[in-house]
């Protein structure tokens, strides 16, 4: 789309050219019979001229202005499909990310997907169809003019490509400081939303004023940072209007003193008249036109190839492992709703087979097997960076194994993970609430919320050991709290969200990944006998340290005891 609107463009440019054609017929008719006749008759002899050149003038300018209205709706049109698909990719990738794996900080997440993206529609819409505008129009206008004048198409031969040379000279300085000047809006995104999530406590801290002198700080990084960029973008232009205008202004010289008299070189033999020099000059402008939307376009392309590296990046690292669309190859086909009711009716039996990962080149699982009963409990512990994580993400469809494969009750992972990610009690070290009420919060993500009554609530909330906070709460249920849980200690965040784990009381599947990090032993207790409760009649997967919850019923494996190449399914 966006070629198909450069063509356009540079077919309403090149349109200038009959259109320069006609003025430069009548106006040179005219000059030339007040030059050699002052008869009478003159007016009615120029009138049929005069009356056509018009008409055919006013017809092209018609039919340049449907072109370039089109030309930029479908730019506008295809960068508007393409921020949507950059938006949409962002997002999918967010909500297939695993929770184990650490997040941007909302402010910045919410920069990436508001205001670079943002930035990536003038890029596309503005930039890339000149591409097409530099190729044919000033080539077609330096041949018409040659055809006239060859002193001329030298003039503007000689004055044209000087400019792309300056601009690219220009650009990676354009660039570097437009990634400065994004980088430092993400920061910028990330530390105010911080601060004003944290307002409460840094003011009971009288933190205040150190708060306002980083955010001071902050800000004057970002103003620099744009003025940079604002010095670079005049400094183009500054090139760009230099050049141009030195282009036209000798070739009106040339085409003068020719008219003159003074000069008879340049042209084909032929003495270059009235009509052939208003073309010349009428051309003139017009074959810097594209160099100065070029021009006009060079900071959007600086902001966009900065803004499109910084998502492409962001999309990568929140991809890594993961696939988004399953295809037809090594034996795995799209699943059908049979095979899903199936794999998820019950508790599922897991299967790993042959599982190898690498991870920032190191290998992490080679050759890993491993059978989990349906309704078993598997308590995995062993150091830090063994794989206990990446093993879980792997049952749950968020890492796809470099090779091996993950089975539930014989289904592929990858052809059910949309269901069972839906379909799961999960319990992180980190658990993630949002702005809002408790009852919002513990209905977050509940495929029957509007079902879900206040007795069953309190249930799960006596299982948390989390029924005498929420009593304590000023409005109960309706208690407000801010993003991350402000307002809450990490323990409440904790037993919160085992109640909310616990209201999928549908899940077939109970997935936890160091519940009891970083709490007090009350805590930590109440914690670990929810989980022994919600385990019952569940296939469950539990990643500790602890050894209160290597305690839970269940088998205990430890990875660290394993050998990385183990052939036979551990059981």
């Amino acid at each position: 789309m966006l070629r198909r609107a450069g063509l356009v463009q540079a077919l309403a440019d090149l349109l200038w050219v009959p259109q320069a054609g006609f003025l430069a017929w009548s106006l040179g008719a005219v000059l030339s019979q007040s030059a050699g006749s002052g008869t009478e008759g003159t007016p009615n002899q120029l009138a049929p001229v005069l009356l056509t050149a018009a008409a055919m003038v006013v017809l092209i300018a018609f039919v340049r202005v449907f072109l370039q209205y089109h030309a930029q709706d479908t730019a506008r049109r295809a960068a508007r499909q393409i921020q949507e698909r950059a938006r949409s990719a962002l997002l999918h990738a967010a909500a297939r990310r695993s929770p184990s794996e650490s997040f941007p900080s909302s402010g910045a997440f919410a920069a990436h997907v508001v205001d670079q993206v943002d930035l990536l529609g003038p890029y596309y819409r503005n930039f890339m169809p000149q591409y097409m505008r530099l190729k044919l129009v000033p080539i077609g206008i330096v041949l018409v003019t040659a055809w006239f004048s060859w002193l001329a198409a030298l003039i503007l031969l000689v004055c044209g490509p000087v400019i792309p040379v300056f601009m690219a000279l220009i650009g990676s300085r354009a660039k570097a400081a437009s990634e400065d000047q994004q980088e430092e809006l993400t920061r910028l995104s990330g530390m105010l939303l911080d601060r004003i999530r944290g307002l409460e406590t840094l003011t009971v801290f009288g933190a205040l004023d150190r708060t306002r002198a980083d955010i001071h700080v902050a800000g004057e990084r970002f103003r620099l940072g744009t003025m940079k960029v604002l010095k670079v973008a005049f400094l183009s232009s500054t090139v760009l209007e230099l050049f141009s205008a030195l282009g036209i202004a000798f070739s009106a010289v040339y085409v003068g003193f020719t008219l003159l008299g003074d000069l008879d070189i340049g042209t084909w033999g032929v003495p270059l008249g009235y009509a052939g020099g208003l073309f010349v000059l009428l051309l003139a402008p017009e074959f810097f036109a594209p160099l100065r939307a070029f021009s006009a376009a060079y900071h959007d392309r600086a902001a966009g190839i900065a803004a499109s590296r910084k998502l492409s990046e962001l999309l990568q690292d929140m991809q890594t492992g993961s696939r988004d669309t399953l295809k037809e190859s090594g034996g795995i086909v799209e699943s059908n709703a049979v095979q899903k009711a199936r794999c998820l009716a019950g508790p599922p039996g897991i299967l790993v087979s042959d599982l190898s990962i690498m991870l920032s080149g190191r290998p992490v699982f080679e050759r890993f097997s491993l059978k989990v009963a349906p309704g078993e409990t598997l308590l995995l512990t062993g150091r830090s960076g063994r794989g206990k994580s990446t093993l879980l993400d792997c049952v749950l469809g968020f890492r796809t194994p470099d090779d091996g494969q993950v089975l539930l009750n014989g289904t592929d992972v990858r052809v059910v993970a949309k269901d069972l990610q839906t379909n799961v009690m999960w319990l992180g070290q980190a658990p993630k609430l949002f702005h809002g009420s408790l009852k919002s919060n513990l209905l977050k993500g509940h495929p029957r919320a509007d079902l879900v009554s206040p007795d069953e609530i309190w249930k799960t909330l006596h299982l948390a050991g989390a029924a005498e906070l929420v009593e304590r709460l000023p409005q109960g249920l309706s208690t407000r709290i801010g993003e991350d849980g402000f307002g809450l200690s990490v323990g409440e965040i904790r037993r919160i969200a085992l109640a909310r784990a616990a209201l999928r009381t549908d899940a077939v599947l109970l997935i936890a990944d160091e519940p009891t990090a970083g709490l007090d032993k009350e805590t930590a207790a109440d914690v670990v006998t929810g989980l022994g409760q919600l385990a019952k009649g569940r296939t469950t997967l539990v990643a500790s340290h602890d050894a209160a919850v290597l305690d839970l019923p269940g088998r205990v494996l430890d990875l660290d005891s394993l050998e990385t190449h183990a052939l036979e399914p551990v059981t």
